[in-house]
């Protein structure tokens, strides 16, 4: 066996003895027990991914070697003593006018119950298949100790905080999204995940979601975790007639970020709108894969990425969109963009795999550094050059950010897409 294919069945093999180590402690049923012993078992059978997979070839695998554990924290206080803790350690962001909220704190709930709240989570089996290119998400499905999980009738608007603590320091946290919006529903969702530092070692999220015919649903991720830690998060959604999802994604957190997202559009005229926004800096990975299906007749997608990486950092984004035979009339467009600083690495992979001619797709992806000509305008005209260059990257990032509908949220997203940018703080005002 070669030293790569040797590290890698070491990390099954220390994943598995973590696992069999806990989980007769862990949450639920017999059918849970069973369903986690078949993601335990399904992961031995796969193997952990290494660099020669095409869908991991930009990820940060060397972080997950070095990891302690993937044992998930110890237990919470009792949820007004955790939240009490909690607040001791870190800030949390102003709540958003007219929107319910939930926290987890390492993966547990500590907020007590809510009529959003289906069912119990502990009652839960986990039962996605996660394809061999999503096979991170078996993580979650091995360990997770709580989830929310939420079914939608009517209107509805959601905030979600996942906060790793200090305590969690060296072990793993696994937050859960289960939805389902039944039809005619409509969802505001923004999901967040922050850390106060040094928290967390592994980070792995798992979303499912169901959206029924004529259901919509906006859902905002902002991912801020603290950069000692590694962020996976794995996202299955199945999208029925005339169903609605768009997503407005900001990830300038985690040390090691990866993203692997897989979108059916399975009724007629579903769509997907999916703007995304990766700034690294220093080191840091941002990996992101994402993959649309076209199942049905009418369906669309529309995918905007900007990804910004200076110093030494590597952002990538690779967009796969197949629209079957079954598709046709489907339209698809994806415009990626990459701004590369320093000694940074950004890889954009655009794909259309068409099997219908009766489609309107259109894509480009273009990587670059700062346009010279544009520069040259900005200081022609009497504006200093680290201006220029700060309103030149601002600008890159406003087709994703201009998408973020809700004005606090929109302000809090440039706040972090500008701390991440260190010309951008000297413009003062950023709108």
């Amino acid at each position: 066996m070669s030293e790569l294919a040797t590290a890698h069945a070491s990390i099954v093999e220390r994943v598995l003895n973590d696992y069999r180590s806990i989980a007769a402690e862990l949450p639920g049923d017999v059918g849970a027990r069973a369903a986690r012993a078949r993601s335990a078992a399904r992961l031995l059978e796969l193997g952990w991914p290494n660099s020669r997979d095409e869908q991991y070839r930009y990820t940060n695998l060397r972080a997950f070697e070095r990891l302690k554990g993937f044992r998930p924290s110890a237990a919470e206080n009792a949820p007004a003593a955790a939240l009490a803790e909690l607040q001791a350690q870190i800030e949390l962001p102003a709540a958003l006018p007219g929107f319910e909220r939930l926290i987890f704190v390492d993966g547990r709930r500590i907020d007590g119950a809510h009529p959003m709240l289906a069912a119990p989570a502990e009652e839960a089996a986990a039962s996605t298949v996660w394809p061999a290119e999503q096979r991170l998400g078996l993580l979650g499905d091995m360990f997770a100790s709580d989830a929310a999980r939420l079914k939608i009738r009517g209107e509805a608007a959601l905030e979600i905080l996942f906060v790793s603590s200090a305590r969690a320091a060296g072990a793993a946290s696994y937050p859960r999204i289960e939805l389902r919006l039944e039809p005619n529903s409509r969802l505001r969702l923004v999901e967040r995940h922050l850390g106060v530092a040094a928290s967390a070692a592994l980070i792995a999220c798992n979303l499912t979601i169901e959206l029924a015919h004529h259901a919509e649903l906006n859902h905002y991720r902002l991912q801020q975790c603290s950069r000692e830690s590694i962020f996976a998060d794995t996202l299955s959604a199945r999208l029925d007639e005339q169903a609605r999802y768009a997503v407005r994604s900001i990830a300038v957190g985690a040390g090691s970020a990866r993203t692997s997202a897989n979108v059916q559009l399975a009724g007629r005229g579903a769509a997907l709108v999916w703007a995304a926004i990766a700034v690294g800096r220093g080191e840091q990975v941002h990996d992101i894969a994402l993959k649309v299906e076209h199942s049905a007749p009418d369906t669309s997608t529309e995918e905007l990425f900007r990804g910004i990486a200076d110093e030494r950092a590597r952002v990538a984004f690779s967009g796969h969109i197949q629209i079957d035979a079954s598709a046709p009339g489907s339209q698809a467009r994806q415009s990626l963009r990459g701004l590369i600083e320093a000694s940074a690495e950004i890889d954009l992979r655009p794909r259309l795999e068409i099997l219908t001619d009766d489609v309107r797709a259109t894509h480009g992806a273009t990587t670059g550094r700062l346009d010279e000509d544009l520069l040259f305008y900005l200081l022609a005209r009497g504006i200093d050059r680290a201006t220029a260059r700060a309103l030149l990257k601002w600008a890159f990032l406003g087709d994703v950010l201009r998408e973020i509908e809700l004005p606090g949220l929109r302000a809090e997203a440039e706040r972090l897409a500008a701390g991440q940018l260190p010309d951008v703080p000297i413009l003062g005002g950023l709108r």
